[in-house]
C-alpha cells in the first residue's frame, strides 16, 4: 500500500513492478494464518532501467516495455464574471488523466499491465451501469476509472494477491489495494486512458464557510471522473501545448525543470472556493497551509498573470475587504509616543482551511522584536502596491483603478508616514515600526534568517521594494488624475534610490544589508525591487543613463561583487542569498536571477548554468522526499515544503 503500483506480469508468472510504493505487510494476515508469503515471484523494476520524462504537463516512467504516463494539464482558469458555466466546468473538473501502455512485440505469450492504488481505506466498486465505466471510488472521495473495454478492474490486499488469487471475486472488498489489469497478446502494443479524481462536497472552510466552485457543475465524483474521460482529447491537447510551449523556450534542460517542478507545486496548492455564489481563490502555503500568504502572492503574482488574471484581482480584493488594518507607527527609540500610521494588509487569510477573523493573519503575533512571527506591516503595503500596479498594467483594468483609488492614496499616506512624519526627514526607507507589534519589531519574508534580511526597518531588500512600490504609486495617482500625489510617489521613488546608492561601502564592496549599527552582512535581494518595473515596462526606470542611474550603478557594483563563493554563492556554484546566513530561498533566488540576467547581465554564461545545476540538485537530492521545497540551508531542504512560490521561475520564459 502507500503509492501507486505499476507493472506488468510476464508469461511466467514473474511480477515485475516500478518502485513507487511503501513496502507493507499483508494484511491478509489480520484475518487468517496462511503461513505463507504473498510476495510470490516479483521483483523491483531498477532505477537504472527506468527512462522519465518530466516534461511541464506530463510525468512519464518507461521502463522493458511499460509505460505510465500522469498528465496534469493547465492553462487558463476564466474569470468567472466573464466566462460560461461550459469554460468553468472544464476548468475546474478535480481530475488528472493517465496513460497506462505496454509492448509486448517481444513476448512468447500473454502478458498483464497493472495500475492499482494503495490507500488506508477500503474502495467500492463503480457500478457497471455508470456511464460505462471500469473503476473504483473510496469514501465518495478518491476514485479511477476508464472507459476502455479491455480492462478489468482488481481489489485486493495486495496486487500480488489480485494477480495470484484463488478465489474467483475480482473486487474482494476487504483489501486496501484497486487498480486495473490490462492483457496484451504477443506482438501486440495496447495503451489505455484512466481519469483519476477527488471530490469534497459541502463546506470545505470555516470562519468563511465555502464550497469548493467545481461542486456548482459536478454532482460526485463519478461524474467527475466520467467528464474527465469524455473530454480526456481536449485535455490532452493542452497538456501537450503546455509541454510544445516549454520544449520551444530557449532554456537549458535545467530551467525546464525547476519550472515543471515548480508548477506542480503551485497546483498542488491552490484552491478555487465558493462563498455564496463569489469566487474565492486560495493557494496554500505548501506544508505550512497558511491561506493566501501575502508574500507568497507578490511573488507568484508573474506566472497567475501569465495564466489567470483574475486570481490577482480576487485576492489583492480580499485584502481590502477582509484582511486590512490601519494602525500607527512609533519610533523605537520613542516607543510610547505614537504617531499616524496608516493602511496595511495582513501576513494571510487563516490557516488549515480556517479562515482567520477580519483584519488578523494567522502567523502575526504582538510583542515579538524582529523575530519570526512578528508583523510584516511594511513589506505587505508594498506587497499590495506593487502586485496592484503590475494587475493594471497586465490587465488595463480602469475599473479596478477607480474602484481601489481611495487605497492607492491611504497606500501612499501610509508609506510615507513609516518613514518620517516630516517630508524633509524621509529617507525613503522604513525607520518607523507598527503599533501592532507593541513596542517589537517588524520583521520581512525572510523571516526565519538574521537581521540581514529578517530586520525590515532600514533593510535594502524592503528598501527595493519601497522604491518600486513609490514607482507604481506615481504612475497609477497620475492615471487617476491625483497630480500632485502622484509628485510626491515620485519624490519618494527618487528619496529611495538615492539613500540606497549614497550607502554604497566602498571598502565593503557592497551596500550593507541595514544601513544602521554598521551592518556587514551582503544580500542579493538588494536588488529585488528592480521585477516590478521590469515586468510593467517602467524602461525610464531601469535605464542606466535616467534617472535612477546612480541607484542601478550602485546595484550592479554590489552585486557583482557578492557573487563570489564565500560571499553569496556556495562552492557547488548556487546562490546564497545572505553572506551571513545558510539560508537560501530558491523562489527568491529565481526571482533574483532574473533580475540579475535581465538588468544588470549577471549570472549568466557558464557561471548561470552552474547555479542552475546546482539548484537542480537542490531540489532532486536536497528536497528528494519532499517534492518541490523553498527553503535549503546548506542544500538541504530544511522547511517550506511542497511550496507554491517557487513559480516565480516563470519569469524566465520571457527571458
Amino acid at each position: 500500500r502507500g503509492g501507486v503500483h505499476c507493472g506488468y506480469v510476464d508469461e511466467h508468472g514473474m511480477i515485475s513492478t516500478l518502485p513507487y510504493f511503501k513496502m507493507a505487510a499483508d494484511d491478509m494476515a489480520r484475518y487468517v494464518e496462511t503461513g505463507e508469503s504473498s510476495s510470490g515471484c516479483s521483483r523491483i523494476i531498477p532505477n537504472a532501467a527506468i527512462t522519465r520524462n518530466y516534461a511541464w504537463a506530463t510525468d512519464s516512467f518507461s521502463a522493458e516495455g511499460l509505460c505510465l504516463e500522469v498528465i496534469t494539464p493547465f492553462g487558463n482558469i476564466p474569470d468567472p464574471e466573464l466566462s460560461s458555466s461550459a469554460e468553468q466546468a472544464f476548468a475546474s473538473c478535480p481530475a488528472i488523466l493517465l496513460k497506462l501502455s505496454y509492448d509486448n512485440s517481444h513476448g512468447t505469450g500473454i502478458r498483464k499491465a497493472f495500475l492499482g492504488f494503495g490507500i488506508d481505506n477500503k474502495w467500492l466498486p463503480i457500478p457497471q451501469t455508470s456511464h460505462g465505466m471500469t473503476g473504483a471510488i473510496s469514501d465518495g472521495s478518491l476514485g479511477f476509472a476508464t472507459h476502455d473495454l479491455d480492462a478489468s478492474l482488481f481489489i485486493d490486499f495486495t496486487v500480488e494477491r489480485a494477480l495470484s488469487r484463488e478465489h474467483t471475486t475480482p473486487d474482494f472488498l476487504l483489501g486496501a489495494t484497486a487498480g486495473i489489469i490490462i492483457d496484451i497478446s504477443p506482438g501486440e502494443r495496447k495503451e489505455i486512458t484512466l481519469a483519476a479524481g477527488f471530490y469534497h462536497a459541502g463546506q470545505v472552510t470555516q470562519g468563511i464557510e465555502t464550497t469548493y466552485w467545481y461542486c456548482r457543475y459536478f454532482s460526485d465524483l463519478v461524474d467527475v471522473l466520467d467528464y474527465a474521460l469524455r473530454y480526456k482529447d481536449d485535455y490532452l491537447e493542452i497538456a501537450e501545448e503546455r509541454n510544445r510551449e516549454l520544449r520551444e523556450a530557449i532554456l537549458s534542460d535545467d530551467q525546464r525543470f525547476l519550472i515543471a517542478h515548480a508548477t506542480r507545486s503551485y497546483y498542488g496548492s491552490t484552491q478555487w472556493l465558493n462563498e455564496s455564489g463569489k469566487p474565492r481563490w486560495v493557494v496554500n502555503e505548501g506544508e505550512y497551509r497558511m491561506l493566501n500568504t501575502f508574500d507568497l502572492t507578490v511573488d507568484m503574482l508573474f506566472f497567475e498573470m501569465r495564466f489567470n488574471p483574475w486570481t490577482v484581482r480576487n485576492v489583492l480584493e480580499q485584502f481590502v475587504h477582509d484582511y486590512s488594518y490601519y494602525d500607527q507607527v512609533f519610533d523605537p527609540a520613542k516607543p510610547e509616543d505614537l504617531l499616524p500610521g496608516g493602511i496595511s494588509f495582513t501576513h494571510d487569510m487563516g490557516v488549515a482551511n480556517h479562515f482567520s477573523p477580519r483584519g488578523r493573519s494567522s502567523y502575526e503575533c504582538s510583542g515579538l522584536d524582529r523575530a519570526c512571527f512578528s508583523y510584516m506591516t511594511c513589506e505587505q503595503l508594498t506587497n499590495w502596491i506593487c502586485c496592484a500596479g503590475v494587475y493594471i498594467a497586465g490587465t488595463c483594468d480602469k475599473e479596478f483603478l477607480v474602484r481601489h483609488r481611495g487605497i492607492l492614496v491611504d497606500c501612499l499616506r501610509s508609506l510615507q508616514n513609516r518613514d518620517h512624519a516630516s517630508p524633509s526627514k524621509r529617507t525613503g526607507l522604513m525607520n518607523l515600526e507598527s503599533s501592532r507589534t507593541d513596542g517589537g519589531g517588524e520583521i520581512t519574508t525572510y523571516d526565519s534568517l538574521d537581521h540581514s534580511l529578517g530586520q525590515a526597518r532600514r533593510n535594502i531588500y524592503l528598501g527595493s521594494k519601497i522604491w518600486a512600490a513609490y514607482l507604481i504609486l506615481e504612475d497609477l495617482l497620475a492615471a487617476s488624475g491625483e497630480k500632485e500625489l502622484a509628485a510626491e510617489a515620485r519624490i519618494g521613488a527618487e528619496t529611495s534610490a538615492n539613500t540606497l546608492a549614497e550607502a554604497f561601502d566602498e571598502k565593503l564592496g557592497f551596500i550593507p544589508a541595514v544601513i544602521e549599527n554598521g551592518n556587514e552582512s551582503a544580500i542579493i535581494p538588494a536588488i529585488e525591487g528592480l521585477v516590478f518595473p521590469l515586468v510593467i515596462g517602467m524602461e525610464e526606470a531601469l535605464d542606466r543613463n535616467g534617472p535612477f542611474g546612480n541607484y542601478l550603478d550602485a546595484l550592479k557594483k554590489h552585486l557583482s561583487h557578492i557573487l563570489k563563493d564565500g560571499i553569496c554563492l556556495y562552492p557547488d556554484g548556487g546562490w546564497k542569498l545572505s553572506s551571513t546566513a545558510d539560508n537560501s530561498w530558491m523562489s527568491k533566488i529565481c526571482l533574483c536571477q532574473h533580475v540579475a540576467r535581465k538588468v544588470f547581465g549577471l549570472g549568466v554564461g557558464k557561471a548561470g548554468e552552474q547555479a542552475d545545476a546546482a539548484h537542480v540538485r537542490w531540489e532532486k537530492e536536497g528536497s528528494e522526499f519532499h517534492a518541490c521545497s523553498d527553503q535549503f540551508r546548506s542544500y538541504v531542504a530544511k522547511g517550506s515544503l511542497y511550496y507554491p512560490r517557487i513559480v516565480t521561475n516563470i519569469l524566465w520564459m520571457d527571458a
